[in-house]
């Protein structure tokens, strides 16, 4: 139990946790099982596993935060939440429109859901388990030299302007705008990584400013994903993991807070547009504020299955697993052909091609018909099933991880040498956080984003620079103080 209390301790790993840790975590896992078998009579035996495997998953995120930034079980938490609880949830509090509602019963529905979502978080870990569970060494951090802070600066700056004109380009050049405008989420995570003075500032204006923006359209997903993101590198600077639970918790709150009001708030900008960012980031606060001075975290007036929609892409899932074979054939990896091979041609050269979630895909495999207005992806899992079945699909799920692990590995070793690679990595994985994308939205963006980022890296000094390793590696003696930032797990 010593490892436990003391994590500098060093230790033999399996999948970044000790043996004990591990006796820990499982315990943990059984005894919410249990506790929620002992409230809730529909607690079945797929239902329990997937709820067990949900809660080892966000322990495991909080235990390993404190060694590196653990990206991986993040992208699983969002999983588990969209493709195990929120459904086994909607299932006994069903949504008032029938569109919504599990087309499968819960146990039928989590024989695949369950598997594929444990085969994703294998292989995202698989590749970096070796490197991140023996020896995994971070080179002393020291507040920003003035030439870095310039360019980390000067990042946040082009960002922000890339950012202003990207609704003004055409089509064919909005993405290369976008990767362009995240460079002030870079710049920002310099600053914070590195604990300079100013980094606070700098962050708060980056994420305030993201959340102005995305108010004046209703829509959150990017203020998540980078909240999500941001949370975890903090947590990474304050070794934290109790505290980090607790941040997770009231987050999960806060997202429930606004998936309510969000409604109500995107009524109130078609029938009073705003002026403009600040008055829409305005008026969603002052919503929001008031639901909370009510004392209610869903309006007492709104329908909880309606609610958990908002989270489920169980319900996707189930119509996929319904539609396909009995309606529709097996794709058999024609998706994913059209995925590799629409990721590699920019869009300039093939103007008419479809973006990952349309609504051609999508009655394709589910039958339903979207609003001309309305884009919804199948799903990592919903995707994969429609190509091969529920075996291939878990077998596939499990290598799409691997992939997304490797890719991670490659930022996680770097970072060893120089921390500043953590906040690369984010703008070439960070898709692969949200469940419901397509397979070509994630991979689109990953090799789009790849490309950018081996040009800039490769052709512009200052940012050569930046990344480049310190020209030592620090010794064991440097790391004795394990009380702040400053201080690094390490591993023989």
């Amino acid at each position: 139990m010593s490892s436990i209390l003391n994590p500098a301790i060093s230790r033999s790993r399996i999948f970044e946790l000790t043996s004990e840790e591990w006796v820990l975590l499982f315990a943990a896992a059984l005894l919410t099982v249990a506790g929620i078998a002992a409230i809730s009579p529909d607690v079945t035996t797929w239902s329990a596993i997937g709820i067990g495997f949900s809660a080892l998953v966000v322990g495991h995120l909080c235990m390993t935060a404190r060694r590196f930034v653990a990206f991986p079980d993040l992208i699983v938490s969002a999983s588990c939440l969209q493709w195990i609880i929120a459904p086994w949830l909607a299932a006994q509090y069903p949504s008032r429109m029938v569109v919504y509602h599990m087309t499968l019963p819960t146990d039928e529905y989590l024989r695949y859901a369950v598997p594929a979502t444990i085969a994703l978080w294998v292989g995202l870990h698989l590749p970096a388990s070796r490197k991140l569970s023996t020896t995994w060494v971070l080179p002393e951090i020291e507040p920003l030299s003035k030439p870095v802070k310039r360019t980390l600066d000067a990042a946040i700056v082009i960002g922000l302007a890339f950012d202003a004109y990207n609704d003004f380009v055409p089509l064919q050049w909005r993405f290369l705008f976008y990767l362009f405008a995240s460079f002030r989420f870079v710049g920002a995570l310099g600053w914070m990584l590195t604990s300079t003075p100013g980094w606070k500032i700098r962050v708060a204006a980056v994420l305030l400013h993201l959340a102005a923006v995305q108010s004046t359209g209703g829509l959150f997903y990017l203020v998540i994903h980078w909240g999500g993101y941001f949370l975890l590198v903090y947590a990474f600077m304050k070794r934290w993991r109790l505290m980090l639970a607790v941040s997770l918790v009231v987050g999960v709150l806060g997202l429930g807070l606004l998936q309510t009001v969000k409604p109500t708030f995107r009524n109130s900008l078609v029938e009073d547009k705003v002026s403009g960012p600040v008055e829409a980031l305005t008026r969603l606060s002052v919503m929001l504020w008031d639901r909370v001075n009510q004392g209610h975290i869903i309006h007492p007036d709104s329908d909880l299955g309606d609610t958990l929609v908002r989270f489920n892409q169980g319900w996707i899932i189930s119509r996929i697993i319904t539609h396909v074979p009995a309606a529709e054939p097996y794709a058999r990896g024609e998706t994913l052909a059209d995925a590799a091979i629409f990721s590699i041609v920019p869009r300039f050269l093939v103007p008419s091609k479809q973006v990952g979630a349309s609504r051609t895909i999508f009655r394709r495999f589910t039958g339903i018909d979207l609003p001309v207005t309305t884009r919804m992806g199948l799903g990592i899992i919903g995707e994969l099933y429609a190509n091969f079945g529920m075996l291939g699909g878990v077998l596939t799920t499990f290598l799409y991880g691997c992939i997304l692990g490797w890719i991670f590995l490659f930022f996680a070793d770097r970072a060893q040498r120089n921390p500043l690679w953590w906040a690369i990595a984010p703008t070439i994985l960070l898709p692969g956080v949200e469940p419901g994308f397509n397979l070509e939205d994630v991979f689109n963006h990953i090799v789009k984003a790849a490309v950018v980022f081996l040009i800039v890296w490769k052709t512009i000094g200052p940012v050569a620079r930046l990344l480049a390793a310190p020209a030592h590696t620090p010794a064991d003696e440097e790391f004795e103080d394990v009380s702040s930032f400053d201080d690094v797990v390490t591993d023989h």
